[in-house]
């Protein structure tokens, strides 16, 4: 009688061959030589050895971004460093990982914003926070929304319905039920007029006003719809991306040119030289090369893409 089988994720090198054996119910990407992986609900970090280089403990484990990895512990969020100690001890209800050193954070249901020290730079009082475009980020406060600068000064104090991410150096806001835009020192540019509107791009906003959508400028003037050429938007990876056509994917280069036929039916962007591909939709993942070739004849029924020389892969538990 056959019995279900138990599937596990392990590494593979760029010949295919296991460099660390599979035996995990989880397994990332490494990054700064590290790698989370799980076992039995509880995550922790190996080496490329297999070594088990800070124990697996945690509840929740991301990778390590300059230095630093976001934890769960004891049901609280916090950031340890390379050696599995705290630099950051574990306090938030919520938090995000650094990105140009600031990390969003939420404390009794209310968000801040810390630098890699752990200090807030803007104290949990908020009832959301967005992400930083052009150095602001709207914030909501008592119901209102505003702006808040990297360093925690609120530069638009909060006062509108809604907002938005600043574009083009202006950012929607809406007041008494319609939208307009300010610029970065919260001067009105654009009154509200409209039912709403979209963040500037290119120099253009796409808004509605009595049901029917149109193009502004910065100065709020109707424009004709911005003429862009209907094509397919390309991810390049190492000089190629992938390309759908007719169904099924292949690779084109820079030039425009597809270099690897459309035979796959999912192809992940180039990694360290390889691609992630498969040919059904119930088939296992293969690796190729640039040139289109197998760069090894093993197969997997899950695959993510090379990272500092090895890719975690799933397959059934070795007997």
């Amino acid at each position: 009688m056959k019995t279900d089988c138990v599937l596990v994720w392990g590494y593979i090198n760029k010949k295919g061959e296991f460099a660390i054996l599979p035996q995990y119910d989880e397994a990332h990407n490494f990054n700064e030589d590290l790698a989370v992986v799980k076992i039995d609900y509880l995550h922790g970090y190996i080496d490329k050895t297999g070594r088990v280089a800070i124990d697996l403990k945690f509840q929740m484990a991301n990778d390590f971004i300059d230095g630093l990895a976001l934890v769960m512990y004891n049901d609280k969020w916090g950031f340890i460093c390379h050696d599995g100690s705290f630099i950051i001890f574990p306090q938030f209800d919520k938090a995000a990982e650094f990105h140009d050193g600031l990390s969003t954070v939420m404390v009794d249901g209310k968000y801040g914003f810390i630098n890699k020290d752990g200090k807030y730079i803007a104290n949990p009082e908020f009832e959301l926070i967005g992400e930083f475009h052009e150095d602001l980020a709207w914030v909501k406060k008592d119901g209102k929304y505003g702006f808040i600068s990297r360093d925690g000064y609120l530069t638009v104090h909060p006062q509108y319905q809604n907002a938005n991410d600043f574009g083009d150096g202006l950012a929607p806001i809406m007041s008494n039920d319609k939208y307009g835009f300010i610029d970065k020192r919260g001067n009105l540019v654009i009154d509200p007029k409209f039912e709403f509107a979209q963040c500037f791009r290119k120099g253009t906003s796409r808004v509605r006003a009595d049901g029917h959508w149109s193009y502004i400028d910065k100065a709020g003037c109707p424009i004709s719809s911005p003429i862009e050429e209907e094509k397919q938007e390309y991810e390049f990876h190492e000089g190629l991306s992938p390309i759908l056509e007719d169904g099924k994917i292949g690779y084109v280069n820079e030039n425009g040119e597809i270099t690897i036929p459309t035979n796959f039916v999912d192809a992940a962007p180039f990694c360290e030289g390889l691609a992630r591909v498969r040919s059904t939709q119930k088939g296992k993942w293969a690796f190729i090369d640039k040139n289109g070739k197998l760069a090894f004849r093993s197969k997997f029924i899950q695959a993510k893409n090379f990272s500092e020389g090895l890719a975690p892969v799933l397959t059934e538990k070795p007997q």
